[in-house]
């Protein structure tokens, strides 16, 4: 038998002991391996999963917009083709043409006009020009002629600016049957959309007598669109063949029509090719493109829907379901960063690689895999969407408005309560400003539209039911159509909860919430969607576009819907809403701007950390480095000292800044620095002991300077882990 060497004991037991580390290390990574490699597929699945749904839902939204407003044409332009035949088989004159024109406008309903332009003295010899025609204003009739403002066989009713294919009689006159481009009417003083189609007489069959026409306008198309669920951040736009657009979800009427000119170019519409995935150029997310034509119109609907799937219903129990967590994507974060340390360190045990130069690349190594790991969270957190309430409807668009009318009315049948009375509200905020951690004051106009003739009297009015202090004015009160718009200026105070918990990279997300004045009645608040271009929340509806608001970034502005429940009737025995009651909120979502945060305290924070890294380095036994750095105990206590204090005053300052009773996410690199700045004093009084700990002593100090970092990102990867 070979007699062992006594020396050669230690260095088995060693790396006896290495090996027996390497074996655990590698069960541990491969145990992490399957635990990574299974979050992935799962967040791949769950990804490929909801892409395919949401590109489903895109398709068949965008198709059924075009499809119903196909449908909403096609019943149009029979009243008019229904005219035209009638026009054909009587003898023309003024009583039968009249009497004929109010038959077929009184069987359909939804146009603007409906009417007929004869050729010249074709309506008889007394009539140089006839064109009566009938305008419908809700359920009123009004017979008209175009003939008395202008000569429509010239070119006096199209504005020469907005002349796409010369007048629109001539053109029908010339053979052409269908919609023509907007143009401004001076016989209704608006633009409209008219469709055309020429009429032969039963005796003369080859030669148009004249031509029968229906119009529609701009803002008929905004709400047959309008009327169908884009999603939160979707919008859709339709353009006509022409290439002009006569409806875009994210301009207003006016935009629009300012905009009819300019006709865009076919290489934009080509960009809607059926199922593509593009940017939202609103959100800059991921979004589907979608382009279905409107029935044979020669009009196309182009969608930009988010890949985003959300609850559609208040009264279900649908959870809100997004692409991935931002939980499953912390993780996976972390989940790769504890996968990647245990294969470098089980490669670096494998590899015996252990001299002073190897040590420090392995602990190069290990800080720079964590620093990414923290900043990935953070990353992560900063553009993570704030997430949506489970009892919150967001009101994005006139369909989900509608919808949650009809629903909240048949839960109103079937609990047995009051009919709700609806009242659409407006806000438009002027001002914001943080008073406290709680407090914010707030200024601006809200309105309200009542029906001018109603059953019941119902009081006007307002309530700010959070509100500290609330003075409220009077501004305008004016009538349109049948209804009646009352407006208010208000300066308020509102205390809320806001959660600094994640500061910095808090989001914030300030509501006003808003009852009516008599709230017992089961009245019910709705957005007033028609004093707003969009009520899609990226383009902020209700907030002033020059807002500045310090230290804060707005992100999105909307309009919800949430269920709260009372255990009180508030004094009216007739209250039966009180277990669950839908209430209006108006939320504005915020981001804080972190450049100022990270001038104002991580980076002093960054610059105190190397110099105490600086610090350790010059701690020494060794008398050519004593020599050199003049190291010795108190100097390193006074600047330890020094770093303290000026680490106190910035904490300090930040709590005043914050002025909240929890730790905040910020405050974690405080205490841990100030616990390094403790180690770093107790290393260098240790070390110049007699007989200083192995640890210490072992290549001058050298295990201090190495784990300096790693343990300190350790310490910052795992707060950062837990918090967000």
């Amino acid at each position: 038998m070979k007699e062992v060497n006594p020396l050669e004991l230690p260095e088995r037991a060693k790396w006896a002991l290495a090996s027996w580390i390497k074996s655990i290390l590698g069960i541990c990574t491969v145990i992490f391996l399957c635990i990574f490699i299974s979050s992935t597929y799962n967040m791949v699945q769950k990804y490929r999963a909801t892409l395919q749904l949401s590109q489903q839902q895109a398709a068949l939204t965008t198709q059924k917009i075009a499809n119903s407003i196909n449908d909403k044409l096609t019943t149009l332009t029979f009243a008019a083709d229904e005219l035209a035949a009638n026009l054909h088989e009587i003898s023309l004159n003024q009583e039968t043409i009249e009497a004929t024109l109010k038959k077929s406008a009184l069987n359909h309903v939804d146009f603007y006009a409906l009417g007929v332009a004869f050729d010249l003295y074709q309506a008889g010899p007394q009539f140089r020009l006839f064109a009566p025609f009938i305008r419908q204003d809700d359920s009123k009739y009004r017979m008209d002629r175009v003939d008395l403002y202008y000569d429509y066989i010239g070119n006096a009713g199209y504005n020469s600016e907005n002349n796409k294919n010369n007048n629109w009689y001539l053109q029908a006159s010339n053979g052409k049957r269908g919609w023509l481009a907007p143009f401004f009417d001076a016989a209704y003083q608006q633009y409209t959309l008219k469709y055309v189609l020429p009429l032969h007489t039963a005796a003369e069959t080859d030669k148009v007598a004249g031509i029968v026409f229906l119009d529609i306008g701009l803002e008929w198309v905004r709400q047959q669109v309008e009327n169908h669920d884009v999603g939160n951040n979707g919008y859709a736009i339709v353009v006509n063949e022409f290439n002009q657009i006569i409806y875009h979800g994210l301009k207003g009427s006016k935009k629009v029509i300012s905009d009819l000119n300019q006709a865009i170019s076919p290489a934009y519409v080509a960009e809607f090719s059926s199922g593509k995935l593009g940017t939202n150029e609103l959100t800059g997310g991921s979004a589907w493109f979608n382009k279905y034509p409107i029935g044979e119109t020669g009009w196309h609907v182009l969608s930009v829907m988010n890949v985003e799937i959300g609850k559609k219903h208040l009264f279900e129990s649908d959870d809100d379901v997004h692409v991935i967590y931002k939980s499953d994507l912390i993780n996976w974060i972390i989940n790769a960063v504890a996968l990647g340390l245990m294969i470098y360190t089980w490669i670096a045990i494998a590899k015996r690689q252990l001299s002073v130069a190897q040590l420090l690349r392995h602990a190069f190594f290990s800080s720079l895999l964590l620093l990414l790991g923290i900043m990935a969270i953070w990353i992560n957190e900063y553009y993570a969407p704030y997430p949506v309430q489970n009892n919150s409807l967001i009101l994005s668009s006139r369909a989900i408005v509608e919808q949650f009318q009809n629903d909240y009315s048949v839960t109103s049948l079937n609990e047995s309560k009051k009919p709700p009375f609806f009242v659409p509200t407006g806000l438009f905020i002027q001002s914001i400003e943080f008073l406290n951690a709680t407090n914010i004051a707030i200024s601006g106009y809200i309105w309200q539209r009542y029906p001018k003739h109603y059953e019941e009297v119902i009081e006007h009015g307002i309530i700010f039911p959070e509100a500290i202090e609330t003075a409220i004015t009077e501004a305008y009160e004016r009538e349109e159509g049948d209804e009646i718009v009352k407006g208010w200026y208000f300066e308020t105070t509102l205390r809320e909860t806001f959660d600094y918990s994640v500061y910095p990279f808090d989001k914030q997300l300030l509501w006003i919430r808003l009852w009516h004045k008599d709230f017992t009645n089961n009245i019910t608040l709705i957005p007033d969607f028609k004093s707003f271009d969009s009520l899609n929340p990226s383009t902020l509806p209700g907030v002033e576009r020059d807002f500045v608001l310090s230290e804060w970034n707005l992100s999105r502005a909307f309009f919800d819907i949430r269920v709260n429940k009372y255990n009180s009737n508030f004094g009216n025995i007739h209250f039966t809403s009180h277990d669950k009651s839908p209430e209006l909120y108006f939320n504005i979502e915020l981001s804080r701007s972190i450049l100022n945060p990270f001038i104002g305290h991580l980076f002093p924070l960054a610059v105190v950390l190397l110099m105490l890294y600086a610090l350790v380095l010059t701690i020494s036994r060794q008398e050519s480095s004593l020599a050199i750095t003049g190291f010795n105990v108190s100097t390193v206590i006074a600047a330890c000292s020094a770093l303290f204090f000026i680490l106190l005053i910035m904490h300090v300052q930040l709590r005043d800044e914050l002025a909240v009773n929890t730790i905040v996410y910020m405050e974690y690199f405080y205490l841990i620095s100030y616990i390094t700045i403790l180690m770093v004093t107790v290393n260098a009084v240790l070390l110049l002991q007699d007989t200083p700990m192995k640890v210490l002593a072992f290549k001058d100090n050298l295990i201090p300077k190495l784990i300096y970092w790693p343990i300190l990102l350790v310490w910052i990867f795992i707060i950062t882990a837990i918090l967000f």
